[in-house]
């Protein structure tokens, strides 16, 4: 693997090559690909890949993508497992607009309107063109979601009650309705508010989960704002020197504008993991980095077996916060603001009766030109972020990215590649179409 390794981080690197497509499995960044690569067993019929270079075909394509053909692989268990993309399960590929329709179609017949349903396409087939589909963002919340709409966790159409407001501030009751559509509405609601007065913040109680963070406050970035948002989620975090859980993954999502170029935004847990890669490790027979979770009776371990229970489905121990008991106090205060405050459920409560799920969420929007003249606010924001890719990397030759930009750059690619779907998902995706005849493109 030396061989290949070399063969990414120089020559791909001096083609300009900004990213990596696999094929079925989709696109990521060289730097990314090399650093897995060098920890990757590759076998043809058990002959090692470095000794059969004609078997990997690399085509440089558009915009420094690199296109390759013919690569067989099997990731060796290690401490990398988080942001792996090297993965023996089958995935199927598709154009973005192909899975907007079918999420759209599929979703107005669980009886969301055209608002609702455009709203949440776009954010789940975003999470898809994204992330890796062990973070389970995609298409696979489409089997909550139904479950939820069937049993009344979901009220499709739930009015958007705003309870009290301020000229800064607003206090909104969802009805249980989508957490997506919860969230974008209180967003666009504070950014109004943050153009008239500077500073929008919206509360929002009795909701359901929203998807990825970042996503929300991506929209603040998107009017030329500052956004952050938080939720509570179920309780999967022990307190720091506990045993059972108590709070929540409870995600922030953080957005600084940057004119035309992609803004900056962070979408994090306030765990090292969420379930979600977890449970692709298992499946695959991996093992995770001990930092990640806790066994029942509070140890460390490296086997997600130890974590859930036997099939896999639910967790048996904890989740670690990120920063130790730092991540567990941001997660504490979270619960706070977006839970107790909100009149929302909270601590062991909050997200375990499927029909009544009671999340809370806070999205705020802070306009910039409040405190300083628009351009003269990217001028410095466009010096900080020089004096960040200017850092030295760790591995010779490597990138130093932006909060976001391995994101946004895999959304291109995928733009071009297809949307990877793990045809387990696809499988069930279409017997769940058929049950609720739905014509399925998948």
């Amino acid at each position: 693997m030396v061989r290949l390794h070399r063969l990414i981080l120089g020559e791909l690197v001096s083609f300009g090559c900004a990213s990596v497509v696999l094929p079925r499995l989709g696109c990521f960044s060289v730097e990314d690909f090399a650093l897995h690569a060098s920890r990757t067993m590759v076998n043809v019929e058990g002959e090692a890949l470095s000794e059969l270079p004609l078997m990997l075909m690399l085509v440089v394509g558009q915009h420094g993508v690199l296109h390759c053909r013919h690569l067989y692989c099997r990731q060796v268990c290690d401490q990398t497992v988080h942001r792996s993309i090297m993965t023996d399960l089958p995935v199927e590929t598709y154009p973005r607009a192909t899975l907007i329709d079918f999420t759209q179609r599929y979703l107005r017949r669980l009886g969301a309107t055209e608002d609702e349903a455009s709203i949440v396409a776009d954010g789940v087939v975003t999470a898809a063109a994204r992330w890796h589909p062990g973070k389970g963002q995609g298409l696979e919340k489409l089997f909550r979601l139904t479950e939820q709409c069937e049993c009344g966790g979901i009220v499709p159409g739930a009015p958007f009650e705003i309870v009290r407001e301020t000229p800064a501030t607003a206090f909104v009751d969802a009805h249980k309705g989508f957490g997506y559509v919860s969230a974008q509405r209180a967003m666009r609601m504070a950014i109004a508010k943050a153009e008239q007065v500077g500073l929008g913040g919206v509360l929002v109680r009795h909701s359901n989960h929203y998807g990825q963070a970042g996503y929300h406050a991506e929209t603040a970035a998107r009017a030329g704002m500052l956004g952050m948002v938080m939720t509570n989620a179920l309780a999967e975090m022990a307190p720091w020197g506990a045993t059972e859980a108590v709070l929540g993954t409870n995600p922030w999502g953080l957005a600084i504008p940057r004119g035309e170029q992609f803004p900056i935004v962070l979408d994090m847990a306030l765990t090292m993991s969420g379930q979600g890669m977890i449970r692709w490790a298992f499946r695959e027979g991996r093992s995770v980095p001990d930092n990640w979770a806790l066994t029942p009776d509070g140890r460390r371990s490296t086997n997600p077996a130890e974590f859930l229970s036997p099939d896999g489905s639910k967790p048996r121990g904890t989740q670690l916060p990120i920063g130790e008991f730092k991540g567990y106090g941001m997660s504490l205060f979270t619960d706070v603001l977006t839970g107790v405050l909100s009149g929302s459920l909270f601590g062991t409560n909050v997200f375990t009766d499927v029909t009544n799920h009671d999340v809370g969420h806070w999205v705020m929007a802070i306009n910039p030109t409040t405190f300083m003249l628009p351009d003269e606010f990217q001028a410095r924001l466009a010096e900080l972020v020089h004096q960040v890719r200017s850092a030295a990397p760790i591995q010779p030759g490597g990138r130093v990215y932006l909060p976001g930009e391995m994101e946004f750059e895999r959304e291109e690619a995928t733009a071009l590649s297809g949307i990877p779907i793990d045809r387990a998902t696809v499988v069930r995706l279409r017997q769940l179409a058929a049950d609720r005849q739905v014509a399925c493109p998948l």
